[in-house]
């Protein structure tokens, strides 16, 4: 897919694309930020909040929209740019659905395996991801799996200032990365989704004016997906999973805790590293910006070592595992640090 939809461009036209993409992408989050004050769409702080006031919510509309017509305009047409893009919006339009009037958990998850079925159907779960042949209705059903935990991955992370978007443009530039050692082909996909976070990131952080809603962090999961099932070789696969390890690793983990701990998984908590770190005092830009440095250079890692001695999945299996001992000794070190303050 990659290779295919930019091979006929020239350089200049894919730079003026992108800039494109993250004028556009900043324009669209300034003019959704006036509409949202004027009708009052605004995400309320309650007591597991990390904001203090109102703001805006479902800017993530923007990127999006930045994102779409981006891959429409300077890709080439194809089964599987189609598949991509009706995910995308698919993806988009319910988390929005979301953010305006929220839906019921049951109807939430039926229709983010909606949104991510074009994909799933145009990226079957690929021979890179796997060490054995799989059936095709299995492989299409992996996609989807994939595309619906990306989704609440970042959705469910996407708590505090410039995380989510921050981290998205991390896999974004170790995608990138892998090109440049061409270890992928060249990623307009990558290139998008980082121009798109790069247009509405100064909005978002440090200081939050806007919030991306589940418009953007369904938007920002799906892409993503594609950016991994698109991979054409298992070492590309493996720096793409590297570099999304941190948030995978947070979430799936937190839900272990939960689950030994005996609460209830339907409820509202603050019990992700990220909120532990931000409740032990660090600031909202200071963990944003060190979970992007960790997923970056998780990729950015196995590519090296991929370019180097050809061993990028036995460095991807080991950047995983690191990544899995950091998160757990950082929870127990949060938690005790918390105790002591007296935050539970």
């Amino acid at each position: 897919m990659s290779a295919g939809w930019e091979a006929s461009l020239p350089w200049a036209v894919r730079f003026a694309g992108l800039a494109g993409v993250l004028l556009l992408a900043a324009a669209g989050t300034v003019l959704w930020r006036r509409w949202a004050l004027r009708r009052g769409i605004l995400d309320l702080p309650v007591a597991r909040s990390s904001h203090a006031e109102p703001v805006p919510r479902g800017a993530g509309v923007a990127m999006a929209s930045a994102m779409l017509l981006g891959l429409a305009l300077l890709g080439e047409d194809s089964d599987r740019r189609a598949g991509v893009l009706a995910s995308i919006a698919l993806a988009a339009m319910l988390g929005l659905m979301d953010d305006l009037r929220p839906l019921p958990v049951a109807r939430k998850l039926a229709g983010q395996g909606l949104a991510a079925l074009p994909l799933a159907l145009a990226f079957p779960l690929p021979a890179a991801l796997l060490p054995f042949d799989l059936h095709p209705g299995l492989a299409v059903l992996g996609s989807l799996g994939l595309g619906v935990l990306f989704m609440n991955t970042w959705n469910f992370m996407d708590g505090i200032n410039g995380i989510a978007a921050g981290a998205a443009s991390a896999v974004a530039l170790a995608g990138l990365g892998a090109a440049a050692l061409g270890l992928a082909a060249p990623g307009l996909l990558a290139g998008v989704l980082l121009a798109a976070c790069l247009g509405f990131l100064p909005f978002n952080a440090p200081r939050a004016r806007v919030f991306m809603g589940d418009c953007g962090s369904h938007a920002l999961g799906i892409a993503l997906t594609a950016l991994l099932l698109q991979s054409r070789t298992p070492a590309e696969a493996g720096l793409l999973l590297a570099a999304v390890a941190p948030f995978l690793v947070d979430v799936l983990g937190t839900l272990v805790q939960r689950a030994r701990d005996r609460e209830p998984l339907g409820t509202a908590h603050r019990r992700h590293l990220y909120q532990r770190l931000v409740r032990s005092g660090y600031s909202h830009a200071s963990v944003a910006a060190a979970y992007a440095a960790w997923m970056a250079g998780n990729g950015l890692v196995v590519a090296m070592i991929e370019a180097g001695t050809g061993q990028g999945i036995a460095a991807a299996i080991g950047v995983g595992l690191l990544t899995l001992l950091a998160w757990a000794w950082l929870s127990s070190w949060t938690g005790r640090r918390l105790a002591g303050q007296g935050g539970g």
